[in-house]
Order: C-alpha cells, then structure tokens, then sequence
C-alpha cells in the first residue's frame, strides 16, 4: 500500500497539471487510481463514458461515479451514448467504435478545460496489449506498448500488476463495480486476458515481468527510430509522397516506421513491398484511422488519404469574346475560332477512352497518352480537366490543344481560361 502511494506521489510530481481527469470506469482499476490521487490531494474530476451495452448495469456504473464524486466533493464529467444503436445504422467494430467514442470525449474536455488525462492501465493490461499487437504484427511501435507519459495523456499505474490493485482495494475497504462481461471471452483481449495469459504464467511464471522488461527496451529503440525516420519523412518530396529509392533501402523494421508515421496499416508491409517492384499506375488501398490508397508513381509512392485535398467540382470557365491573338501564347488559356464551335463550352473532368486531335500531330490522341507523355504523375491524372464542345474535347488543360477549332489570326476570336 506504502508503494503504490509513494509511486503515485512520484508520479504526479514529475507530471504537473492544473486539473486531472480520470477517466474511470467504475471498476476496481480506476477506484484503486481514483483513492491513490485523492490521498495524495491531487486536483481530481472524474470522467465517465456510459455506453448503455448493459442496460440498467451501464447506468449504475454511473450513478455508483456520481454517489462517489458527491461523497468526495469532486467534479463528475459523464457522456452518455447508446452505442448499440450507433453499430446498427452505421456498422463497425464495437471495440474500436467506443475506443473513439472515449477518446474523442477526453480530447473534448482536455480542449476545454485544460489538463491532464489520466487512464488507469497496468501491467497486465500492459503485456495483453504487447501480445496483441505481436500477433498482429505490429512491429516495434506495436510492441512498445503504452507509454506512461504520452502528451496529456497519463498512465501511473503500469508498473503494477492487477493482483496488487485488488490487494489494495480490499486492504483499504474500498467499493467498485463488477462489468461481467470482462469474463466473456468473446473479443480477442478478453480471450488473452481470461484464457492464454493465465496458461502462460502457469508455464513462465515470471512471464509478466520479462514482457514489461521488452516493453521498455522496445519503447526506448522506438523512439529513437521515430527521431531518425522523422528526419528523414521531412525530406519527402513533394508532400505525401515517400521515395522509391530510399523505400527500398531500408529494413523491415524501419519500413514499418515508415508506414506507420503516413497511417498506412503495417500489416500490409508484404503487400507494398509488391507494390514497389510493380508498374506505375497501380494502387493499393488501405483502412485504418486515416484510409486511403498508395498509389506506385515512376519514382516512388504516392500517399492519398479518403477525402483529402478532393477537387469535386471542375471549376468554372471564363470566356472573353473579340480579342486579339497575343504575341506568346501561355498554357493558362487557348484562343478559339467561335464560329467552328458546336454548342456551348463546357469543362469536366476527363473520362477514360476520352480522346482530341492536337496540334503538331496527324489524327488523334488519348488523353490517357497525353498524360503519359507529359509525365503526370497518377495521382493527379483524375483531377485533369478538359474543355469541349458538345462534339469533341477542344483542350487538355495545360498539355494540349485542339487543331480543330483554334483561332486565326485576322479573325473574330475567343480567350477561354479557367476559374478554379
């Protein structure tokens, strides 16, 4: 009992906050955390996520935190959601979905109020997460585990292992709730936590302190890889984009960084190194926090994140009647002959199988080859536009023009530009 308060005393002390908030669930974990920060006087408000999977269980876990925060004189903070609902209309994993739900209310109040969040994870918490992410394969971030101190995120209680909680608890006579459903196994840390993990501190005894042990050896090689791939990520150029030949000089474990700092899914590392010995022009899609593509371009990959920089309307046209042929002619604008014109000008996006007749060239084009030709990366090519007539493409903007209705010299003509 003496250490655990020493411990937190420590902790705090190295971890200044105006205000902390705890975000606690009811159970023993964050009560034990809760009673260790009020010992130590600490500036605490509580905060709750009610999620309702459990019916009247759910809301009592809130009103037991309510009771508590009265009693005790301190800041109670609750959200509730029916999370239930939310999955039916919208799909999703359950898991993942509250994890957003928490987490963005713990942001939202940080953002308000300032301070530090605090989560009572432990040591056992600690090693399910390492073991998770080992079978995901989660390269070294994921074998990190949780930092103690991550931003205004705290966690003073890793160090320790569940029993000794639940010894404090009953030492000092404290209340908490039971969630039963942590004795489900139905989700994948439920099955380590209630069925592997025991298995193998029956094997290795010890087996919770020596994963601990990596973690922290893993957490300090993490961070220095982040530092040396940071610098080099900064390099990148242009913007999203991660060069083939410095990809294809580095091992697994800082590809894997690599993939990590641009949200990519490490998981799909095997697949990208395919991507790398591919043609131009191929894409691989990926999900995640931030889902997108990555699409293979001449001398690297290009990064294009869902939603991102999207260019949904083609712009506008600017059309200047009876003006001169000038001088130099410039890629920004194309002068017509109005009179070989069918219909109105208009501008679009171009199409596959779209194709024009350009000047300097006998018949026609794709501008699928234009693009080719021009070099234009893939990732940009969708966002190319063209203008045409009710007939026939008359401009690829930017890389070629129509032989069929440009203007001449001595004779009424059109400036067409483009309004983005």
């Amino acid at each position: 009992m003496h250490k655990l308060n020493q411990q937190i005393g420590s902790f705090f002390t190295a971890h200044p906050a105006e205000r902390y908030f705890l975000a606690c669930s009811g159970g023993v974990d964050s009560m034990v955390l809760a009673s260790l920060m009020l010992a130590n006087n600490l500036p605490l408000e509580l905060v709750h996520v009610n999620y309702g999977l459990r019916g009247e269980a759910s809301d009592g876990d809130q009103l037991f935190l309510e009771d508590f925060c009265k009693t005790k004189g301190i800041p109670f903070h609750g959200k509730k959601v029916n999370l239930k609902a939310f999955l039916n209309e919208h799909g999703g994993n359950l898991q993942e979905e509250a994890r957003k739900v928490r987490y963005t209310f713990f942001e939202e109040i940080l953002a308000k109020k300032g301070g530090k969040l605090v989560l009572a994870h432990h040591a056992d918490d600690q090693v399910e997460t390492f073991l998770l992410n080992l079978s995901r394969g989660g390269g070294i971030m994921g074998l990190s585990g949780m930092l103690e101190a991550n931003g205004d995120f705290l966690r003073p209680l890793l160090p320790f292992r569940k029993q000794q909680l639940l010894d404090h608890a009953q030492d000092l006579g404290l209340t908490w709730r039971e969630d039963h459903s942590n004795a489900e196994s139905t989700y994948s840390r439920n099955k380590l936590r209630n069925i592997i993990l025991p298995k193998l501190i029956e094997i290795q005894p010890d087996v919770v302190d020596q994963i601990t042990l990596l973690t922290r050896i893993f957490q300090e090689n993490q961070s220095d890889l982040e530092k040396r791939m940071a610098l080099n990520i900064s390099e990148f150029t242009p913007e999203h984009t991660i060069p083939l030949d410095l990809y294809s000089s580095l091992d697994e474990v800082e590809k894997i960084e690599v993939l990590r700092q641009f949200n990519i899914p490490v998981g799909i590392l095997s697949e990208v190194n395919k991507l790398a010995k591919s043609e131009k022009g191929k894409a691989l899609n990926f999900s995640g926090a931030a889902p997108g593509q990555l699409i293979r371009e001449r001398d690297g990959f290009y990064v294009e994140y869902e939603g991102v920089n999207e260019q949904k309307q083609a712009g506008t046209l600017v059309i200047e009647a009876n003006v001169a042929l000038p001088e130099v002619f410039s890629k920004t604008a194309i002068y017509l002959n109005p009179n070989v014109i069918s219909g109105e000008l208009r501008l679009r996006f171009w199409q596959v199988g779209d194709r024009m007749k350009p000047i300097g060239i006998n018949g026609s084009k794709l501008i699928s080859d234009i693009l080719t030709d021009a070099k234009v990366p893939h990732h940009l090519r969708k966002k190319q536009r063209v203008v045409c007539d009710e007939n026939r493409i008359l401009w690829c903007i930017g890389h070629a023009v129509s032989r069929e209705a440009i203007a001449t010299k001595g004779l009424a003509c059109i400036k067409v530009t483009v309004n983005d």
